[in-house]
C-alpha cells in the first residue's frame, strides 16, 4: 500500500489496514455454508432463550420510566436515571401499541439482525464471527434482553461497514446516534474518532457528530445526579479498578491482577503495529475501568462495551497475520461463560416459576385491588410484577403508589408505616423478606406463605397474605 493514498473527500489516509481488510478476500462455499449453520444456530439459541426468559428489573424499570414521564424535561433529563433518553423514548413509541411482554420480543429481531450484521462486516472470517457470535454479551443482555445493548451494537457494525463502504461521515454519525442510548457508547464513539483521524477524515465530517454525542452524554450526566446508588465499588476503587481491567475473567475468581496483566500483554502483542490504535485503546480501557469503579462497579453487561472497543481495534485494523486467533483467545473466557449461562437458563426457564401476582390474585379473589392490598417491599421486588402486569402497587418503602424507583429519594431499608396500619387481610411480595417479616411480627401480624419464586438475574422472591 502507498505510504499517503488521496480519498474521495480530499484528506489522506494514513497507511493503514483498509475497513475492507476486515474478512478481505471471497469466501469459499464451505465458509458460506459454516457462517450460514452459525447464524441459524444463533437465532433459535436467541428465540429459545427469550421464550425461557423471566423479565428483571433494569427491563421493568425503564418501561415504567419511559411510560410515566409527564414532561418534555423529564423526557430529555430522566430523573435519577443517568442515561441518554434515546431508549426510553422508543420505549415510549413501542408502548402506544404493544404492552410490556410483548414490546420485549423486539430486541429478538434486533439481536438475529446484529449476527447478520457482523457476518457481512466478518466475511471470511469464520473464527471470529464465532466467537463473538456466542460469547457471553451477544448471547445474553446484548442479545435477546429488553435492554439498548442490541442497538448499539447494530450502530457500532453499521458504522463500520459503511466506513468500509467509503462513507465515514454517515458511519460517524451512526455512530453518535448510539451515544444516545446508552452513556457507555461514548467510549465506543471515542476510538471512532481516532481511528477516523488517523486515517484521514476531514475534521469538519467530524466535528457535527460529536457535538450530538456530547449533547447525549451532558443528559445523561445531568439525568444521574442525585442518584443514590452511585458510590465506590465494594472492596474499595484500587482491588475494584483491577477487578475491572481483568474483565475477560468473567466470574470473580478470574478477576485478579494477573487475569488483568494477561489481558493487556495479550492487546499489546496483537495492535503493537498500529501503535495509536493500541494506545488509545489501552487509555480507553483504563478510563473505563477508574470510572466505573468510582462510580459504581461494573456489571458484565457494562463490561461488555470493553469486549466491543477490543473488537472494533481488531476488527477496523484487520485480522491477518494470526489476529483472529489472538482475537479468540481474548474472548474463549466469556464464549465459555456465554454457553454456561445458556445452559443454566435453558434449565432453568421462566415457565418453570410459578406468577407470583396470578397466586396472589386467586389468593385474594375477583374483588382485589392490587394498588390497595399489594404491598412490595424493598420496591426493587414489585417493578418487574408492576411492568408485566400493567398494575400499581404498594410502595413498602415509601408508602406511595409503585412505579419506577426513584433513586433520587429511595430510602433501600426504610420499612413504610403502612405495613402496620393497612387494613387486613393485604398480600405482600419481598425479596430479602426477613427485616419486613420481622417488622410485621413486631407489630402483631402474621405472615402466612403463597409462593416463591426464582428469576435468573434478580434472585429469589416470596408472596406472602398478611393477616
Amino acid at each position: 500500500m502507498q505510504a499517503l493514498t488521496g480519498s474521495k473527500n480530499g484528506s489522506f489516509r494514513a497507511a493503514l489496514p483498509e475497513p475492507g481488510a476486515i474478512g478481505r478476500g471471497p469466501t469459499g462455499r464451505i465458509e458460506t455454508i459454516v457462517v450460514a449453520a452459525l447464524l441459524l444456530a444463533y437465532a433459535i439459541v436467541e428465540f429459545v432463550l427469550t421464550l425461557g426468559h423471566g423479565p428483571w428489573l433494569d427491563e421493568a424499570q425503564a418501561w415504567l420510566q419511559a411510560t410515566t414521564l409527564s414532561g418534555p424535561l423529564d423526557a430529555l433529563i430522566l430523573p435519577g436515571e443517568g442515561h441518554p433518553p434515546l431508549w426510553y423514548w422508543l420505549l415510549r413509541l413501542l408502548s402506544l401499541g404493544l404492552d410490556f411482554n410483548q414490546a420485549r420480543w423486539v430486541t429478538l429481531p434486533i439481536a438475529i439482525a446484529n449476527a447478520y450484521l457482523l457476518a457481512r462486516l466478518l466475511r471470511g472470517q469464520v473464527l471470529p464471527l464465532a466467537m463473538m457470535l456466542f460469547s457471553f454479551p451477544l448471547l445474553q443482555f446484548w442479545g435477546y434482553h429488553f435492554r439498548p445493548y442490541g442497538i448499539v451494537l447494530a450502530c457500532m457494525t453499521g458504522a463500520m461497514l459503511l466506513d468500509r463502504a467509503n462513507r465515514p461521515a454517515a458511519g460517524t454519525w451512526l455512530l453518535a446516534l448510539a451515544c444516545g442510548f446508552h452513556f457507555f457508547a461514548g467510549f465506543l464513539f471515542a476510538f471512532w474518532l481516532v481511528w477516523q483521524w488517523q486515517k484521514g477524515t476531514r475534521i469538519n465530517m467530524l466535528a457535527g457528530p460529536a457535538v450530538l454525542a456530547l449533547v447525549f452524554g451532558a443528559l445523561a450526566l445531568i439525568s444521574g445526579l442525585g442518584n443514590q446508588s452511585v458510590g465506590v465499588a465494594e472492596g474499595g476503587l484500587a482491588e475494584a479498578i483491577v477487578r475491572n481491567l481483568a474483565w475477560i475473567g468473567m466470574v470473580d475468581a478470574l478477576r485478579t491482577p494477573i487475569t488483568a496483566l494477561a489481558t493487556l500483554a495479550l492487546l499489546v502483542f496483537a495492535l503493537r503495529r498500529t501503535p495509536l490504535i493500541l494506545a488509545t485503546l489501552l487509555a480507553l480501557i483504563a478510563l473505563f475501568s477508574v470510572a466505573t469503579a468510582a462510580v459504581y462497579g461494573k456489571y458484565l453487561w457494562h463490561a461488555a462495551f470493553m469486549t466491543m472497543l477490543c473488537f472494533m481495534a481488531f476488527a477496523l485494523t484487520g485480522f491477518e497475520k494470526r489476529k483472529d486467533l489472538l482475537f479468540a483467545l481474548l474472548m474463549t473466557p466469556q464464549v465459555v461463560f456465554g454457553l454456561v449461562a445458556v445452559h443454566h437458563r435453558l434449565t432453568n426457564p421462566a415457565w418453570q416459576q410459578p406468577d407470583l401476582y396470578a397466586v396472589i390474585a386467586r389468593d385474594a379473589g375477583e374483588a382485589f385491588s392490587p394498588e390497595k392490598r399489594l404491598v412490595a417491599w424493598p420496591d426493587l421486588a414489585g417493578v418487574t410484577m408492576a411492568a408485566e402486569h400493567n398494575v400499581w402497587l404498594i410502595n413498602g418503602n415509601g408508602g406511595q403508589a409503585l412505579g419506577p424507583v426513584q433513586w433520587r429519594t429511595r430510602q433501600e431499608e426504610r420499612i413504610d408505616p403502612v405495613l402496620r396500619d393497612l387494613p387486613v387481610p393485604y398480600w405482600l411480595v419481598c425479596g430479602d423478606c426477613r427485616p419486613v417479616l420481622g417488622f410485621l411480627d413486631q407489630n402483631g401480624r402474621s405472615a402466612h406463605f403463597l409462593a416463591d419464586a426464582q428469576n435468573v438475574d434478580n434472585g429469589h422472591f416470596y408472596a406472602f397474605r398478611i393477616e
